[in-house]
């Protein structure tokens, strides 16, 4: 080893040329723990390992060759030569890539930037070919509720899922195998966020699955439609920040979804504040039988569950400030990075 490898190595650990083998393995704990808490990516704690590999094998080599400091003519009691004080040169500050999570850069423009683009592209002659992705997501919205209240259940671009009236078991063990392979791929990487929101899901498939009164649940799966897409257009959003394993290759894929889902969000929050101040009609009827479909999203909450028409324009657009009251409090989370409190207060002495 070289000694312009030997200073890189130590700037990479922030230690001393001189350093005994077992002050270099806390040295590297302490390192490699304060990159897992502060969610470093995988390539600079491989730069440690790396590092950490390469300095404990010059060491040991040093020591079986007679050379260690430590230990050569320690019974002398020699005065060691005077020689030049190193210093370690200062640890480089890590590139900020798109792709990265806990970045502040990414952080704190990348949401913004991309809302705008999404906003300016649905309003502009290109929003015609967001469409069918909307209607997808109000499709989703009626499926997931389906499917997490047992039963089984398609949803087509066409404006039309298909939903089974009986419960599934198949579909109930099926989504909980999913949640079960994303608890585990979160505990494998030692990443909280996956972990956490598989058990909250898993609960709340439970509940919807075996307790909800199977009315109660046909009303929310109706009531699913308009509903998913603030819910689940505000899902793609929030998710943005959030860290999951690496087999879902999410630090890129999280931009498609958060251009989508800001659209979708858009365009169901500008609507239902028309129908509130009285610009456009309720949306009745449905999109494949036309406004004369007896058995649309909103006809059915009115014939068969008694909403009102005020009942309904309150509730959709609750939902739409709840969901964006709720976004505006995770941006402000991960910008002010609020996030890496936890961490901060734990690595205090």
């Amino acid at each position: 080893m070289n000694d312009r490898e030997m200073q890189g190595y130590c700037a990479i650990l922030g230690v001393n040329p001189d350093i005994a083998p077992d002050e270099l393995k806390r040295a590297y704990l302490k390192k490699s723990y304060a990159l897992i808490q502060s969610g470093a990516p995988e390539e600079e704690r491989a730069r440690l390992r790396s590092a950490h590999a390469a300095l404990t094998a010059h060491l040991e080599a040093r020591t079986a060759a007679g050379d260690d400091p430590a230990g050569a003519d320690a019974g002398a009691n020699r005065p060691a030569a005077p020689g030049p004080v190193y210093t370690a040169p200062p640890v480089p500050a890590p590139i900020c890539r798109p792709l990265d999570f806990d970045c502040p850069v990414v952080n704190a423009v990348a949401v913004p930037l991309v809302a705008v683009l999404a906003i300016l592209v649905s309003r502009s002659g290109l929003g015609f070919f967001l469409e069918g992705f909307h209607v997808w997501v109000h499709e989703f919205g009626h499926a997931t509720v389906a499917w997490f209240t047992g039963k089984r259940a398609l949803p087509l671009p066409i404006g039309w899922t298909n939903i089974s009236p009986e419960k599934s078991n198949f579909v109930y063990l099926g989504i909980l195998a999913l949640l079960g392979l994303l608890f585990a791929a979160g505990w494998k990487e030692r990443k909280p966020w996956p972990m956490l929101f598989a058990a909250g899901l898993a609960v709340l498939q439970a509940y919807m699955t075996w307790l909800l009164p199977s009315e109660t649940a046909r009303e929310w799966i109706v009531f699913g439609g308009c509903g998913g897409q603030f819910y689940l257009s505000a899902l793609m959003i929030g998710l943005f920040y959030f860290d999951f394993p690496e087999k879902f290759k999410w630090g890129g894929c999280r931009y498609v979804f958060l251009f989508i889902g800001v659209s979708c969000f858009y365009d169901a929050y500008s609507f239902w504040r028309m129908v509130k101040y009285g610009r456009v009609p309720l949306p009745y009827g449905s999109m494949v039988n036309g406004e004369e479909d007896a058995n649309g999203d909103l006809d059915t909450l009115s014939a068969d569950f008694g909403w009102s028409d005020r009942h309904i324009i309150a509730t959709y657009t609750h939902l739409g400030d709840a969901c964006l009251a709720a976004l505006g409090l995770i941006y402000l989370v991960f910008a002010l990075r609020l996030n890496r409190l936890p961490a901060l207060i734990r690595q205090k002495p």
